[in-house]
This record gives C-alpha cells, structure tokens and sequence, in this order.
C-alpha cells in the first residue's frame, strides 16, 4: 500500500474510533421519524451532503439539497442536516435558522466541538477530526490540507448511517440499485 494511504487509513480509524456508535443509531431515527430530510453543507462537505441524499433518495426517502434552486419549503415535520467541518460556515448558519423558525429538526455535524452554531442546532453530533495540519485535537493530528479528514471520515459516518437505515427500513442494496437514476 502507498504510505500516504496508510497515513491517511490510520488518521480516519483515530478519528472514527472516537465517534459513538449511537451517534449513526441516533441519526437514522432521526432521518426515519422526518417526513423530509433536507442536506446542507458547503464546498466538500457540501459533496459528502450531495453523496448522503443521493443514497437516501436510494432509501426511498424525500430528500432535499437545500442550496438547490428545486428546494422546496421546509416545514416542522421535517429534517434538516447541516455539514460544516469548520461549524463557522455562515451560509449553512442561514439555512439553519431557516429550518428553526418554522421548527423542523435541526442537526449539525462538524468537527468543531466549540462552534458558535451549535445553539442554531437541536443536536450537535461531533466527528473530532484536528484542523489543518499543524493543530492536535483528541490527540489525533492530521497532514492532510485543510478538512480533509473531516470530509473522509463524515462519509464513513453518513455511509454507515444509510447501512443502519437499510436496517431500519428493511431495504436491501438490489431495491436501492432498482431507484438508482438511469439517465446517466
């Protein structure tokens, strides 16, 4: 194996070693109690959104991006889930307090345990990756530019949570594959 991916491989195992594994249970009753989830985030967290509500739409689930001109109102029954490795990014601070004046659920995913946005969420779910290189945090240092392993390690987490759902939902892979677009 090339040495910078077992670097890479031995930075995401520290960080996921120190997510709960409730935090994946607790995120996918969260999704299975909203009548509609809709996904925020920004720049590559943004992607990792994109990738969550690509596999939720596989779920059979109504799923939103919410920076999407398609977007449609969000209501109190619904969902949404906030990306935001650094917890600082304003556009997704405005979504979120969008989605709290009409009272629907909002959860946070970030790496920043301290972010002044956590009072704009109902739940804060904290995947501790460091900062860019240079910076410790949970004793786990990174290399790698930027959030980088914020980002890897959040897909692991979102893809885990669509395994749980599959669980949940008694949905397998073939009826997911059976939803998968076919205008590529």
């Amino acid at each position: 194996m090339n040495p910078h991916s077992r670097r890479i491989l031995k930075e995401i195992d520290a960080v996921l070693r120190q997510v709960p594994a409730t935090l994946i249970d607790r995120l996918a009753h969260l999704i299975t109690a909203a009548e509609r989830i809709f996904v925020a985030g920004e720049g590559r967290s943004g992607l990792m959104g994109r990738a969550l509500a690509s596999r939720l739409v596989h779920l059979g689930l109504r799923v939103h991006e919410a920076s999407e001109i398609t977007c449609p109102r969000i209501r109190g029954t619904d969902l949404m889930i906030a990306l935001s490795g650094s917890g600082e990014t304003r556009t997704t601070l405005e979504k979120m307090l969008s989605a709290r004046e009409v009272d629907a659920k909002v959860v946070l995913i970030t790496a920043n345990a301290d972010t002044r946005f956590g009072d704009a969420a109902d739940i804060l779910l904290l995947i501790p990756a460091p900062p860019p290189p240079g910076r410790i945090a949970r004793g786990i240092a990174s290399g790698q530019p930027q959030r980088s392993l914020f980002e890897q390690s959040l897909l692991i987490v979102l893809d885990s949570t669509v395994l749980r759902l599959m669980e949940l939902l008694e949905v397998t892979a073939e009826q997911m594959s059976r939803r998968h677009t076919n205008l590529e």
